[in-house]
């Protein structure tokens, strides 16, 4: 727990995080410290604990430790001034005539310095901060994919578990009617093949309920492949509620400003333009100073010597790789105009969705449910006067069941498009969420925390 906090803390109080990721990354906090001995002790597991669970053990974070030092170690290296240049020269060492022996041998001692001009050294410790900006924001990137995951396949159990729940209901309904469709048979008053149509029914049933608990234990596996670890416990806190609040489409629209994939193309952008200055501080050329002491005639003579050097600029050596990188912080200008106009699409189709969903959802329970209701205790009803054939009686039930599975699934399809627009924008679409954002990104509440999870 203390590991998951530091390492959470650490990006967002370096301000080189994602606003909205920061939000999504302590998403636990609140709960975690008291659900993860509950989830233990009773093997229900709740969304903060996956959460939590997935941010400390998913293997595709795993590395960024190593890479962030990596990052760090790069800023160290581009900050290293070159070193000053001990050089030593003998000449007329060991000829002939003359020249034989040391005597009159000439030495010289010199000490030189590079001394780099344009800027070179601020510009590489610019780029090299920038480059680890952007590693940071393709990790967020990366933490939030993980998490919407996670959290998709949450809401996929809990899918699965209403189902079976579902079904389960199903049983005892079909259960109930064979048991009186029996007492008919008995009393002469139905054929037997209307009792072994329920019987048939009644089967079927039990055959899904069977189909069920296996697609369940693979939801569970699925959900525990996020944090790498096996499926140690039996059920998913929660259940799929209808959402009384969504976000309006002006709240998702105004949440592209903070995407991560957009703002993850601003640093990419960030990382061209230190790139392009490093690239133009190359074209300043360096120069080199440098003094020492020369002897003459067998050591007994000395004197001073000076030494600069620079390179002759007839032109410029590195006008290709300026351009180069010229051209690469234009095509990052151009991406975000892209990705901008891209992220406004779909964001509008997805809310659109979840808004059609919502209606359906509402629809289903509001209206055709009870009718189905009533339709099927009025069938009852007439079955047992004899105004009513078994036929009339299953499909009865298979309304009222399709409604309730159409229910589901409709609830389900609120909740995924939901995820989704999170997934987007990096920030919760809960109505309470987006007032709040208004004033603070810190004062959000956790994504989906709210929602009965």
């Amino acid at each position: 727990m203390k590991r998951y906090l530091e390492s959470a803390l650490l990006a967002c109080k370096g301000g080189l995080m994602i606003a909205s990721a920061c939000t999504l990354v302590l998403l636990p906090m609140k709960g975690v410290a008291a659900v993860t001995s509950e989830s233990a002790s009773d093997k229900t597991i709740t969304l903060p604990w996956v959460l939590e669970k997935t941010l400390l053990s998913n293997p595709q974070l795993q590395s960024f430790p190593y890479e962030l030092r990596v990052s760090e170690a790069l800023t160290l290296q581009a900050g290293i001034t070159p070193n000053p240049k001990l050089s030593v020269e003998l000449e007329n060492l060991l000829g002939t005539g003359d020249k034989q022996g040391v005597e009159n041998a000439e030495v010289s001692l010199g000490l030189s310095q590079l001394i780099e001009l344009g800027d070179k050294r601020q510009r590489r410790i610019d780029f090299a901060h920038a480059s680890k900006r952007q590693s940071l924001a393709e990790y967020e990137l990366l933490r939030l994919e993980v998490l919407s995951q996670a959290t998709l396949s949450y809401y996929q159990l809990l899918r699965f578990q209403a189902l079976l729940e579902w079904n389960q209901q199903g049983i005892q309904i079909e259960q109930k009617a064979l048991k009186a469709i029996e007492l008919r048979a008995k009393a002469g008053a139905v054929a037997k093949a209307d009792v072994t149509k329920m019987a048939l029914r009644l089967m079927r049933a039990r055959s899904a309920q069977q189909q069920l608990e296996g697609d369940i234990q693979v939801a569970k596996q699925r959900l525990a492949a996020n944090w790498a670890g096996e499926a140690h416990f039996d059920r998913a806190e929660g259940e799929l509620a209808s959402l009384t609040e969504l976000p309006s489409a002006a709240d998702v629209l105004n949440a592209i400003e903070t995407a991560p994939q957009y703002l993850q193309l601003l640093s990419v952008e960030r990382l061209m333009y230190a790139k392009r200055r490093v690239e133009e501080s190359k074209a300043q050329y360096d120069i080199t100073l440098g003094m020492g002491i020369r002897s003459y005639d067998g050591f007994d003579d000395a004197a001073l010597m000076f030494n600069f050097s620079m390179p002759i600029p007839l032109s410029n050596p590195n006008q290709g790789n300026i351009l180069a990188a010229k051209a690469n912080e234009s095509l990052a200008m151009e991406q975000q105009k892209l990705v901008r106009g891209q992220l406004k699409l779909t964001l509008l189709e997805v809310h659109q969705s979840m808004v059609n969903s919502a209606r359906q959802a509402e629809l289903l329970q509001k209206e055709l449910q009870p009718l189905a209701q009533r339709l099927l205790k009025e069938t009852e009803l007439a079955y047992q006067t004899g105004q009513a054939n078994v036929l009339q009686l299953a499909d009865a039930q298979s309304e009222l069941q399709n409604i309730k599975r159409e229910l589901i699934e409709a609830k389900t399809a609120v909740y995924l498009q939901k995820l989704e627009l999170e997934r987007i924008t990096g920030q919760s679409m809960s109505a309470a969420h987006q007032r709040q954002l208004s004033h603070s990104f810190l004062n959000t509440e956790p994504m989906m925390a709210q929602e009965n999870h």
